[in-house]
This record gives structure tokens, C-alpha cells and sequence, in this order.
């Protein structure tokens, strides 16, 4: 099932505007149709400091915490640390779209589109 980054930036904008609510591990979109996206705290990884190599070949991809932890990586607002190697990361969150009762939801090509598209239409701020 695919899932979605989305970055603690964006849902702070979208918190802002009321454009979504927040319970617990629940990112509840508003509609038509509303949908309720399962949180789960990850960061992206922009870029290693200091020019070097990346040795653990992670910029460009997304970690959830439990992924870091099992990498023995420390993380601290924008930035994680691997070893000798530190890196700049976006936090943010892996979204999964989830029923009512809490399970992932199965989309199709289509509806996988259009909720895109309403993701979209919630708008972003400059940062993001």
C-alpha cells in the first residue's frame, strides 16, 4: 500500500488553517470525502553534512523512528546522527489511509488519484 510523507512543516500549516485535525495517531482530512490518515513519525533525508559520501546511501529516502532506532541513529529536530556521520533531515510523518475502525485502506489507481489531488488542494506553506 503506498504511503505518504508528509512533513511536520506542512501539517503545522494545515493544523493552523483547520484544515485538518489531530487525535492521537489520526490525521483526520476534511472533506468531501474525508479521510483519516494514520500518522507515523519519520524523517526525510535531504542531505549528508560536510559534503562527504553517504555511507549509509539514506539521502533522498524516508526513515520512520523505529527504523533509526534499529539503525542506531540518534535523531534531534533536524538532524541525525549515524556513526561518525551527521545528516539534515526534514521531520515529518509516514501517512497510511485507514477505515473507521482503524485498518489500512486498500486504493485503487484511481481513488489513489484523487486523494492526491485533495492532499494537493489543501495547499503547502513556502518552506515545505
Amino acid at each position: 500500500m503506498p504511503r505518504i510523507f508528509v512533513a511536520q512543516t506542512l501539517v503545522d500549516t494545515w493544523l493552523s488553517t483547520g484544515t485538518v485535525s489531530l487525535e492521537q495517531d489520526l490525521l483526520r482530512v476534511s472533506g468531501p470525502p474525508s479521510v483519516d490518515l494514520f500518522i507515523n513519525p519519520a524523517v526525510w533525508f535531504e542531505r549528508i553534512d560536510g559534503g562527504e559520501a553517504d555511507p549509509h546511501d539514506v539521502v533522498g529516502r524516508v526513515k520512520t523512528s523505529q527504523e533509526l532506532a534499529q539503525m542506531g541513529a540518534d535523531h534531534y529536530e533536524s538532524s541525525v546522527v549515524m556513526g561518525d556521520y551527521a545528516y539534515t533531515v526534514k521531520p515529518g510523518f509516514i501517512a497510511t489511509v485507514v477505515d473507521a475502525r482503524g485498518a489500512e485502506v486498500r486504493l485503487d489507481g484511481p481513488t489513489w488519484g484523487r486523494l492526491m489531488q485533495q492532499i494537493e488542494a489543501l495547499g503547502t506553506s513556502s518552506d515545505n
